[in-house]
């Protein structure tokens, strides 16, 4: 058995990087609009996407520990794909191999960015919803502080979110 396998492995797990970078794409968008059906729509694809990887990787791994036991190498260590390139000797696969390696690291960089923006626009939408709903509610004029024998007493308002969310 080659290095195909594993390689096949991780070509799979790249195409389902690219489709949650999609979908994330897709989902800030949902974000910015206020789109809150198609926001929901986005996450169930995420969710999909999410499993498929996992099974990719779990792919990845069978044919990993497969191409080591067939090399000899009783290990059930997980490798990176740089420690695997070290024991292809073909140029061609090995090639092949750190290409794709490059291109998985590229891409879950990319999708950590994208994640970190689209926490960013849902504690922005958050802070905008809670400033709107005080703006309503009205907030507590009495800020200072008062002896609380001479304070009159007054129902407390009670928050809609918390301030961590």
């Amino acid at each position: 058995m080659s290095v195909k396998r594993i390689i096949s492995a991780l070509k799979k797990m790249n195409d389902l990087y690219l489709r949650m970078l999609s979908v994330c794409r897709d989902k800030q968008r949902a974000i910015i609009d206020n789109n809150t059906s198609e926001l929901v729509k986005c996450m169930s694809e995420e969710t999909r996407v999410l499993n498929q990887i996992n099974e990719a990787e779990d792919q990845r791994v069978e044919a990993m520990n497969a191409y080591l036991k067939e090399k000899g190498i009783k290990s059930q260590l997980n490798l990176t794909v740089s420690e695997l390139s070290r024991l292809v000797f073909d140029p061609d696969e090995k090639a092949e191999l750190l290409e794709i390696r490059d291109q998985l690291l590229n891409n879950a960089s990319e999708l950590k960015t994208q994640n970190q923006i689209t926490q960013q626009l849902l504690e922005q939408s958050l802070s905008f919803i809670d400033f709107s709903l005080n703006l309503l509610v009205g907030v507590d004029d009495d800020l200072i502080y008062q002896n609380p024998t001479n304070a009159p007493l007054k129902p407390t308002k009670n928050n809609f979110f918390d301030a961590k969310a």
